[in-house]
């Protein structure tokens, strides 16, 4: 968790996208995708899969690192996962083509061996005979079709994000919509109920302010609760499926606190307009 108390980093300001960051992250975490397409392939498990499991994985690389979701991040994360996918399936069948010679030079049908390298050079020619090509292309295909249909996903996930919030990266405290001004003294909020549940509690974040204890918390998977000093002030429900960025606060004492999720934040806690607290959610 990150606390900037001290910063006075504004929550209203959007995040900016570290895109050489998340690069770096969308390359390393497809390389897991890679990974694991070579270990299947080489105990005989449909390796191809593994398209969809890179594309993921990148995705969420970039996102971890560039501390954003955009529609940008999303392509940029799936031509690198193509590519590293690409650069497996070769490397498979470079070992095919050793292994290959490695038996025919066993079994003295030819009189030398080839290095993993040198078995590298040689699959283009191999790709010409087409019994041999056939089944290699078929893996790639399929492959490329299971990262497509992951990517697909994704950008369909982050087009309804921005037609929900018109943007995939939203103030992490939107505006009223209920025309108050800004400098207006509010009454205290009136408590929801008592913090003690029978129900199943997860904390996201627990932090310090104005000398009063708030707490960010999911209860039963439903809903999310502001508690403040041991009561619930705010309560927001999940969606089923896909949680959209929103905010929810409550006032006391003639400070604002909030609390909610936005993309290119994560969950965050705030006083007065000020992240006091955040913890990035991937």
């Amino acid at each position: 968790m990150d606390e900037f108390a001290g910063s006075g980093e504004k929550i209203s300001g959007n995040s900016g996208e570290r895109v050489a960051a998340g690069i770096a992250g969308a390359f390393l975490f497809s390389l897991i995708g890679g990974l694991a397409w070579f270990l299947l392939y080489q105990v005989g498990i449909i390796s191809s899969i593994c398209g969809f499991l890179g594309v993921i994985l990148a995705i969420k690389g970039y996102k971890l690192f560039a501390k954003k979701e955009s529609i940008k991040g999303v392509i940029i994360s799936s031509v690198i996962a193509l590519l590293v996918l690409v650069a497996a399936w070769y490397i498979c069948i470079s070992k095919d083509v050793y292994d290959a010679y490695m038996t025919w030079y066993k079994e003295g049908e030819i009189d030398y061996a080839l290095t993993f390298f040198e078995s590298m050079a040689v699959v283009p020619e191999f790709m010409k005979i087409g019994e041999v090509a056939s089944g290699w292309f078929k893996d790639l295909g399929l492959g490329m079709l299971f990262a497509l249909l992951g990517s697909g996903y994704t950008i369909f996930i982050c087009i309804k994000r921005v037609k929900a919030t018109g943007s995939t990266a939203p103030s992490v405290f939107p505006a009223t919509g209920d025309g108050e001004d800004e400098n207006a003294v509010h009454e205290n909020t009136a408590p929801i109920r008592s913090e003690f549940t029978d129900e199943k509690v997860k904390v996201l974040i627990k932090t310090n302010a104005q000398g009063r204890e708030i707490v960010f918390r999911r209860v039963a998977k439903q809903r999310e609760e502001l508690v403040i000093d041991g009561s619930v002030y705010a309560e927001h429900e999940l969606e089923k499926r896909v949680q959209f960025p929103y905010s929810m606060h409550a006032y006391l004492d003639g400070h604002r606190y909030d609390a909610g999720f936005a993309q290119g934040v994560g969950n965050f806690i705030g006083v007065d307009k000020t992240v006091v607290a955040r913890k990035f959610r991937w």
